[in-house]
């Protein structure tokens, strides 16, 4: 009898705990906010992306849009692949890099990114399956904030650009 009460806690600990663990938590807050990531080892990295965010909560402000910093810039990029999240801000050639599969990413092979803005000299980026509306909405925050972040008229970026955001160039241009 007290084996089959034990057992029966056991089980209902096992249904209960999981509802507290971190893990849980942070799915909820990356569900409910657009996180800006970018990488620890680069000064000024979370500067830009902090920026970026404030740009896309100011024009989006139901993407609760914040930053994040991870580790490396390889950690950035597994982020966006495995859908955790779902914008990250990288230095150009490191997006160039993820997107051709080579150097740090030749084990992991080419990434799908494309690029949504370019912010002083690195390239804001999502996957190319991200929502077409969205990638439109956050350039066009970016390009309209206030210094505009950097981001120019007909941006160049070092991989193609994301639909969306060619929407809203394209659109800004005129043609």
């Amino acid at each position: 009898m007290n084996r089959a009460v034990a057992v029966s806690l056991l089980g209902v600990a096992g249904i209960l705990l999981p509802g507290h663990t971190p893990y849980l938590q942070w799915y909820a807050y990356r569900a409910k906010h657009l996180v800006v990531v970018t990488d620890d080892s680069r000064p000024g990295a979370f500067a830009a992306a902090a920026s970026v965010a404030s740009a896309v909560a100011a024009r989006w402000p139901e993407s609760r849009a914040v930053a994040a910093a991870a580790r490396t810039p390889h950690d950035v990029v597994s982020l966006l692949r495995t859908g955790q999240l779902q914008v990250g801000l990288l230095a150009a050639a490191t997006a160039l890099d993820a997107f051709e599969g080579r150097g740090r990413f030749a084990a992991d092979g080419k990434a799908p990114l494309r690029a949504i803005a370019v912010v002083r000299g690195d390239v804001l980026v999502a996957l190319e399956s991200y929502a077409r509306e969205k990638a439109r909405v956050i350039a066009q925050a970016v390009a309209e904030s206030p210094g505009g972040g950097g981001a120019a008229a007909a941006p160049r970026a070092p991989i193609p650009f994301h639909a969306g955001a060619l929407d809203y160039y394209q659109g800004r241009r005129g043609g």
